[in-house]
């Protein structure tokens, strides 16, 4: 049970950072809406978000963000490891 628990912790924790960047990315790259997806402009939006992906400043956060969730999920795996071992 308490493992179950903990894998869902961590599961959940990288999901809602890779949800946030990646609204972030898109709203960095002026990405309104997901119905000017359809248009045929699409191109230049793509062409944005590969450009964002290339920039020292998208990547700062993520990194930083990445490193915290690397240790809370560091931190759980001992938490249960203690528990367990």
């Amino acid at each position: 049970m308490i493992e179950s628990i903990v894998q869902l912790v961590i599961v959940g924790m990288w999901a809602v950072i890779l949800g946030v960047h990646t609204r972030r990315l898109l709203r960095l790259a002026k990405v309104e809406t997901l119905a000017q997806w359809g248009e045929r402009r699409l191109r230049p939006k793509l062409d944005r978000v590969w450009w964002w992906l290339g920039r020292e400043e998208y990547w700062r956060e993520v990194q930083a963000d990445v490193l915290r969730c690397m240790q809370l999920t560091f931190m759980l795996f001992l938490m249960a490891w203690g528990i367990y071992g």
